[in-house]
């Protein structure tokens, strides 16, 4: 008799993280793989997914202890907590965002313990094959037009302008970075019917105050870079020369920093000459149900990857693969983390 994988869906204890690694909508899919699907009670519960949904999926809901006892295959949106006295199991594999380069000797111990990891904050951004897998894009798009929604509710007036002479006329909005979250929020702008100029990041320098002279929104756009900060794109001298009643949303705005001088984290100010700040740097956990319901979707494209006939096969050599799988066999295959291992350990005189 063939006992079937079995994978887990992890309850997030981050704080403020509300999204979920799998929705029951696509609990059928893993199980049309071959897979049977275990849940931890309440992992769906700030999603506003209950663990009767997940029942009725036909997924089965459990305790932490026995997800990790139990489960070939664990996922979450963050890596997972484990419980008092539990160990990963050699073999085991873990699916999550795991930013290895913030977390290198974490790496090492996964890979001391056997166990393989994959990051779906990883997938190679040339091939399009890996995009269905890649979960950083997929909630920097979410991110960017939400920030893009954001912006224009607290703005006050259509963005397209209204008729009528003496009217306000349509709304100018500079965008600034070159990714995803960019690209999304410039799009939703335009959609709005503003006027949008796109700054790319690429140097990582700040804003010329010239550039947001009479601008009416603008939306900063440039992520955290592992191991580093966000970059301060725009300054307060810049915003002096904004519209008064413009709006500025930081979609980088975190304890260690953002995009944008004077932004804080989840909060909203305005400036003494009007400029309304947002600093909106978790903005997939304020939409946790369709956060939860895109990273679903790149977790189930990352397990029919992975799953064949009902048994699991990760190989690293996948091209697809290649650059997410973190620790496989035994072994840190990230080269850039094991570098920084090797780096660190040196520095620090260990063997």
């Amino acid at each position: 008799m063939v006992i079937p994988l079995t994978v887990g869906i992890c309850r997030e204890t981050a704080p403020g993280e509300k999204r979920v690694a799998l929705v029951p909508d696509l609990v059928g899919a893993a199980r049309t793989l071959g897979i049977d699907v275990l849940v931890e009670s309440g992992a769906g519960t700030s999603a506003r997914m209950p663990d009767r949904l997940y029942r009725e999926a036909g997924a089965g809901v459990t305790t932490r202890e026995e997800l990790f006892a139990r489960c070939d295959i664990l996922v979450g949106v963050r890596p997972p907590v484990l419980p008092a006295g539990c160990r990963f199991r050699r073999g085991q594999v873990l699916i999550a965002l795991l930013d290895p380069l913030s977390i290198p000797f974490q790496v090492r111990r996964w890979a001391d313990e056997g166990l393989t990891t994959i990051g779906l904050d990883l997938a190679p951004t040339a091939l399009v094959a890996a995009d269905p897998r890649d979960a950083a894009a997929s909630q920097d798009r979410l991110a960017g037009c939400e920030a893009a929604l954001l912006a224009a509710d607290h703005f006050g007036r259509p963005l397209a302008g209204t008729p009528g002479p003496g009217s306000p006329g349509v709304a100018r909005a500079c965008v600034i970075g070159s990714g995803a979250a960019a690209r999304q929020a410039a799009e939703t702008l335009r959609r709005l019917g503003a006027q949008v100029r796109v700054v790319d990041d690429a140097a990582g320098r700040q804003v010329p105050p010239f550039l947001l002279r009479d601008v009416d929104i603008v939306v900063a756009a440039v992520p955290f870079r592992s191991g580093g900060r966000s970059p301060v794109l725009v300054t307060v001298r810049a915003m002096a020369g904004m519209r008064p009643g413009s709006v500025v949303v930081d979609t980088a705005a975190g304890p260690d920093g953002g995009n944008v001088e004077g932004a804080r984290p989840e909060s909203t100010s305005t400036t003494g000459l009007g400029v309304t700040v947002i600093g909106a740097g978790r903005l997939p956990a304020r939409f946790p149900r369709a956060a939860s319901a895109a990273y679903a979707r790149n977790v189930t494209a990352v397990l029919e990857r992975i799953v064949r006939d009902g048994k699991l096969q990760v190989d690293p050599a996948d091209p697809v693969l290649a650059g997410m799988v973190v620790t496989h066999g035994g072994l840190v295959l990230h080269r850039a983390v094991w570098q920084l291992i090797l780096d660190q350990t040196a520095l620090a005189g260990l063997p």
